[in-house]
């Protein structure tokens, strides 16, 4: 039989505050099993992760062989029949079970039977039992005093006329479904790990080490999957950092560039009043459009399907393009320039940042139809989140707001010390990416509303340069600067990794090609655009 030992004096029984002595297995032929060092961690700790990985591998023979030789365990007796309990839905026997179990410091033992009885009441009404689950909810749920909100939630599913509206409304799966692994899930994350050891673990440990070996790699660009037999480290020639190609067909400063979503195309914008569209295969010029009037293009966005653009400019309107024939759609005027511009995830709709404070931002259909309007202050420049839900605008007087895309509310609004000139969005949508005029670019998380971290050494005063994300999982950060150079950063640290040198004047925006990880664009006063590569293409 196993030789149990004692655990930490930590452990909380009830849920009554007290310390009390739970039972956690020991192995290993030792007293001093759990002690013993197996290259700096427990062996104990180590064997129950190896048998728990070997059952869920399908090696139960082997597991088994190695719990006998070890003499260790990975859940007691009492853990078994709480997970069985659990999953056959004996609800009495799994809160009595449950009363002995050892918790985690904090956990409180009333929400853990409100959860269990929670479950109990949901299957009696998707039995349509309802008579038996009033009884629940009267006599053992209220009882509680626990989550009031929650309890009249639930007492109003009493009145659903079928179970497809009960499993609607309480955004359930069912007994049926994966619900009871789901209680399982939500209960074992208050049970002390030492007597139940989350599901998976040893995978989760070797996944959290890959991400910090992919955190580590100064230069890690690369999509393959990481061996665990060795420690990654890219080379250098990971990141794109030659020039293969020079576009010189402006006759003006280029201002803004964009890859198409399929990576085949680039676009773009110039003072020149043109945009031209470059084939991304050959980097020859494929079409030009002209129809700005004056001062210049400022920005542009690919539709979701790369069939239209969006240019806007400082001739106070937006256009929208048919990119197969080449064709105008739609002319969106304004009062003042237009700044820049998005497409929602569908296609169907685009918003257009402006400084016409009563057309800050605007969203339009691609009918022309105002479908919503902010106003009362100056859009510098503007982006979606990939997900369709927050819209990030940067604005006059070094505001950063974020809007709900559903309900059209304020978020956030946070007051900065010095003008920005860019935002983009990551494309998990959780981080936005900022030029501030104060010499630095600012990662913001936007779910969390907090500042990540400064990169810093790229300079930036008084015309508008522009950053994004680059590489595999947005692992680089890459900005102009108005010293002719390009700078890109590590994101995870925001250390410095390389400046490029090559134009010859200020380079105002930068993009990464969403395909092709080894290829970006800079984009320049001096009327050129430059392709960066790590040397697969030829310079032409």
């Amino acid at each position: 039989m196993p030789m149990r030992i004692e655990p930490t004096a930590t452990a909380v029984r009830n849920g009554a505050g007290s310390a009390k002595h739970g039972s956690v297995f020991k192995s290993l032929n030792d007293e001093n099993g759990d002690s013993d060092d197996y290259h700096g961690v427990s062996r104990l700790e180590t064997t129950r992760l190896m048998i728990q990985a070997l059952h869920e591998l399908g090696f139960s023979s082997s597991a088994a062989a190695l719990e006998q030789e070890s003499q260790c365990s990975i859940e007691s007796r009492e853990v078994s029949e709480f997970r069985s309990a659990i999953l056959d839905g004996h609800w009495t026997a799994a809160e009595r079970i449950l009363g002995a179990l050892e918790l985690k410091p904090g956990s409180d033992i009333i929400h853990l039977k409100f959860l269990i009885r929670q479950q109990k009441f949901l299957e009696l009404l998707e039995q349509r039992a309802t008579m038996a689950a009033i009884s629940v909810l009267h006599n053992e749920l209220t009882p509680l005093r626990h989550d009031q909100p929650l309890l009249h939630n639930l007492s109003a599913l009493v009145m659903c006329s079928s179970t497809d509206d009960v499993r609607q409304l309480a955004k359930w799966s069912g007994a049926a479904g994966d619900s009871r692994s789901v209680l399982l899930t939500s209960l074992q994350q208050h049970i002390s790990p030492a007597i139940m050891i989350p599901d998976h673990r040893l995978a989760s440990l070797l996944g959290q080490a890959k991400n910090y070996q992919e955190q580590q790699c100064t230069y890690h660009n690369c999509s393959g999957p990481l061996s665990l037999y060795t420690d990654h480290v890219c080379p250098r020639s990971e990141l794109p950092s030659i020039t293969t190609h020079i576009l010189s067909d402006h006759v003006g400063e280029v201002w803004f560039i964009a890859f198409s979503n399929d990576g085949t195309k680039l676009a773009s914008a110039s003072k020149d009043l043109s945009v031209i569209i470059w084939d991304v295969k050959t980097f020859q010029k494929i079409q030009v459009l002209d129809g700005h009037a004056e001062h210049g293009v400022t920005s542009l966005a690919w539709s979701p399907d790369d069939s239209t653009l969006i240019t806007c400019g400082y001739d106070c309107c937006a256009k929208l393009w048919d990119v197969k024939d080449y064709v105008c759609l739609l002319t969106v005027p304004f009062s003042y320039p237009v700044t820049s511009c998005a497409w929602s995830a569908s296609g169907d709709e685009f918003l257009i940042g402006s400084l016409d404070i009563e057309k800050a931002i605007t969203i339009w259909s691609v009918n022309g139809t105002v479908i919503h309007r902010w106003s009362g202050f100056r859009v510098y420049d503007l982006a979606l989140t990939p997900d369709g839900k927050k819209i990030v605008a940067i604005c006059n007087k070094n505001r950063l707001r974020i809007y709900s895309r559903q309900d059209y509310k304020l978020i956030a609004e946070i007051q900065l010390q010095a003008i920005m000139t860019c935002v983009t969005i990551s494309h998990d949508s959780r981080y936005a990416l900022i030029n501030i005029s104060a010499k630095e670019i600012h990662l913001w998380d936007i779910e969390k509303i907090q500042l990540v971290r400064k990169c810093v050494g790229q300079q930036q005063q008084d015309f508008i340069i522009r950053s994004c994300f680059g590489g595999v999982a947005d692992n680089f950060l890459v900005s102009g600067s108005d010293d002719a150079n390009v700078y890109i950063w590590k994101r995870h640290d925001g250390m410095l990794i390389d400046v490029l040198p090559g134009h010859s004047k200020g380079v105002n925006s930068v993009a990464w090609n969403p395909v092709d990880r080894h290829m970006f664009a800079s984009a320049s006063d001096d009327n050129t655009i430059r392709i960066w590569t790590n040397g697969s293409q030829s310079l032409e």
